[in-house]
């Protein structure tokens, strides 16, 4: 299990739907999914990335291996693809449960040409027996495929069958391999009555947790604390050379800029949750809020890291 300190140098990811905006963009500033590796490591220092499945539509499998190239090329390796809306895997009438399996098997091939390891999904069903048994045996279905491309599956939580997070567990039992688990979501969590306790019973099962956060203010600095004169300041020696170099590098150092505060919910709570219980995974950034987008994911990223070192002390 990670100890504390090793917390503070964990892998984060890049969730796209944070920058969805940025594939908007039309002109000399336009940019394609190809592109989403490169930027992700330039405009942020990340290592890699997570896609959604509606991001992809209308690329050839062609395309889907240049998103792996450039991720190799530029050090943001893709490490996720997400479903993006919520499939009917447990649905015992009709064909709507194999529709969903097929719908699976072709993201986990998608996933596979892109170089991720895992997949996620989410499971459109009601909380009954017989759709717990169903959602089994399309599982394992999916499985069968993802263990061929060694492919990881996770499962994100949505409302009914796997909104209870023991019932999910005992899903996940039910599966079986080593290749199911699970992607808790900070905001689902927020919402569960208990997120601490949420993340704590899922986050064992995860080998990603979505960071979606919703908005951040920056807190007024102590100004009076900046210009306060050192006590004793009068008879200290002067400094010259290295010695006063040395003095002014520390001194810029303890004038950091405050950092973001999160708004909607108590991130430092749910990032000290996962880390409690020794979490090795990727936490990845899915900014959702109204500010600028860019800005949005820098502060989401140093929140998290602040609330890391909080827990590490």
């Amino acid at each position: 299990m990670p100890t504390p300190l090793e917390w503070v140098h964990m892998m984060f990811s890049l969730n796209t739907n944070s920058i969805r905006s940025v594939l908007k963009r039309r002109g000399a500033r336009a940019m394609s999914p190809m592109d989403l590796p490169k930027y992700a490591s330039d405009q942020f220092g990340l290592r890699a990335i997570n896609f959604s499945t509606d991001q992809l539509a209308g690329l050839s499998p062609k395309d889907l291996e240049l998103i792996r190239d450039s991720g190799d090329r530029n050090g943001c390796s893709c490490l996720l693809l997400s479903q993006s809306t919520l499939l009917p895997l447990g649905e015992v009438k009709g064909d709507k449960a194999l529709e969903a399996i097929e719908r699976m098997i072709r993201v986990v091939k998608a996933a596979s040409l892109m170089g991720c390891n895992a997949v996620s999904v989410g499971i459109k069903s009601k909380d009954t027996e017989p759709n717990f048994e169903q959602t089994v045996e399309s599982m394992k279905h999916i499985l069968q495929a993802a263990d061929r491309a060694e492919i990881n599956v996770l499962i994100s939580p949505a409302a009914g069958l796997t909104e209870d997070p023991e019932r999910l567990t005992d899903l996940l039992k039910g599966i079986g391999g080593f290749r199911i688990g699970t992607m808790p979501d900070f905001e689902v969590a927020s919402k569960s009555g208990d997120p601490v306790a949420y993340l704590k019973k899922l986050t064992p099962y995860a080998s990603v947790v979505n960071a979606s956060t919703l908005g951040f203010v920056i807190p007024e600095s102590d100004a009076s604390a900046s210009t306060k004169e050192p006590a004793g300041e009068d008879d200290a020696p002067a400094l010259s050379g290295l010695d006063a170099l040395a003095a002014e590098l520390e001194g810029m150092m303890m004038e950091e800029d405050p950092i973001p505060v999160h708004q909607g919910y108590d991130l430092p709570s749910l990032v000290g949750a996962i880390a409690s219980v020794g979490f090795d995974g990727a936490i990845s950034i899915d900014y959702q809020g109204d500010e600028d987008e860019s800005l949005g994911v820098m502060h989401t990223k140093e929140a998290i890291e602040e609330a890391l070192a909080a827990f590490k002390d």
